[in-house]
């Protein structure tokens, strides 16, 4: 679980949500290109990603087919994800705490963690995330510096 301190960090995004949307740079096309071919994703993949923030990867993975539940913490994070998404009819945004959230096991084909996978509590993060997965599928966790 996150320390007091990193517990403030984390949510002080959700504070500034506009803010953030309009600082908070897009992921290069070359990642978007590699995660979907790492993660199979296509028409119809079943795709849960943690702690989309702004939605700045979810617009991108919906824009490619996916099936996507974008799921974020943060109620005002999660409303400019939502604004994002709404042209997609298959993309919703969930607002709920991925180390509290009820998955559905065996739901998804892939979860994607961009940047939000260091918040997640480090003695379940792992196994709740293969829980949730259907046989064969993949996590991928984006890392930047």
């Amino acid at each position: 679980m996150a320390i007091d301190g990193d517990r403030f960090r984390r949510d002080s995004f959700d504070s500034v949500a506009n803010a953030y949307d309009r600082a908070r740079p897009s992921y290069p096309e070359r990642l978007v290109d590699d995660l979907v071919a790492f993660g199979n994703i296509r028409e119809g993949s079943e795709v849960l990603e943690i702690g989309p923030g702004a939605g700045q990867l979810s617009v991108r993975l919906a824009e490619r087919g996916a099936r996507l539940v974008a799921l974020e913490r943060g109620p005002n994070l999660a409303e400019v994800a939502r604004r994002k998404l709404s042209r997609f009819a298959d993309a919703r945004v969930v607002t709920a705490d991925f180390d509290q959230w009820e998955a559905p096991r065996g739901s998804f084909d892939i979860v994607v963690a961009a940047t939000s996978f260091h918040w997640l509590d480090p003695s379940t993060r792992g196994a709740r995330c293969a829980a949730i997965l259907r046989p064969g599928g993949s996590i991928a966790i984006v890392q930047t510096k």
